[in-house]
């Protein structure tokens, strides 16, 4: 499958998403609570990344090819973290079909990139603990957990992120 990775636009705010809401739904099917997985609606989806593309609150790529947006990928510097040089990778979600063709990689590899250009040091991102998936793939771009948890309460269920981060080359 050919793709290319490039700076989302407005226009393609709808497809991103649409991608984080079927995405979302796939990846925590089970994991967390049914009716938690459905609040996360295209509405919302919408009016989140309108805002974060409108206004450049944060560096969202996205993987392209002949069948338009398949993936996307978020990151930046969180408030508390502006003016340093650690960045956190907020989203990555590749359209349910499109899974296992390389896309979060090739995602995951230019916001790498483009950290490294910019002198960042290092990346940290938030995790569900029983993402096993996800797990598997920031430990293999070399994330190590740092020993942070953040519970959230989603109908009676106790969800536990955990932070990961890895050093950037200098």
């Amino acid at each position: 499958m050919k793709f290319t990775i490039r700076k989302a636009l407005m226009g393609d705010v709808d497809k991103i998403a649409q991608i984080h809401v079927n995405s979302w739904a796939y990846a925590y099917k089970g994991l967390m609570p049914q009716s938690f997985i459905e609040s996360y609606t295209i509405e919302k989806r919408q009016k989140l990344w309108s805002s974060i593309i409108g206004h450049n609150l944060a560096e969202v790529l996205v993987a392209d090819n002949s069948n338009g947006v398949v993936g996307f990928l978020c990151f930046g510097q969180p408030k508390k973290l502006k003016g340093t040089a650690v960045y956190e990778l907020s989203s990555i979600y590749i359209d349910p079909d499109n899974i296992g063709n390389g896309i979060g990689q090739k995602l995951y590899n230019k916001c790498e990139q483009m950290l490294c250009e910019s002198k960042a040091q290092s990346i940290s991102l938030w995790v569900l603990d029983n993402n096993k998936r996800a797990l598997n793939f920031y430990t293999k771009q070399g994330f190590t957990p740092t020993g942070e948890i953040s519970k959230e309460t989603a109908n009676d269920v106790v969800l536990n992120d955990i932070e990961l981060a890895k050093k950037l080359p200098v």
